[in-house]
């Protein structure tokens, strides 16, 4: 079974792909649209995440 960060990742993966497609037309901008895409939802949930880790759960 796969993990939760494995998930995430693999999900912001196929997320960055389908929007790279979606919005770029070159080659070059696909690509660099994608790595920012993809490093804005990976880095952006786990900087979420690390920061509602001091808060304890109901």
């Amino acid at each position: 079974m796969l993990d939760h960060f494995t998930l995430m990742v693999l999900h912001a993966l196929l997320i960055a792909v389908f929007f790279a497609f979606l919005w770029k037309r070159e080659k070059q901008e696909r690509w660099r649209y994608f790595w920012k895409v993809f490093a804005a939802l990976v880095l952006g949930a786990v900087a979420l995440g690390w920061l509602m880790y001091p808060f304890p759960r109901p």
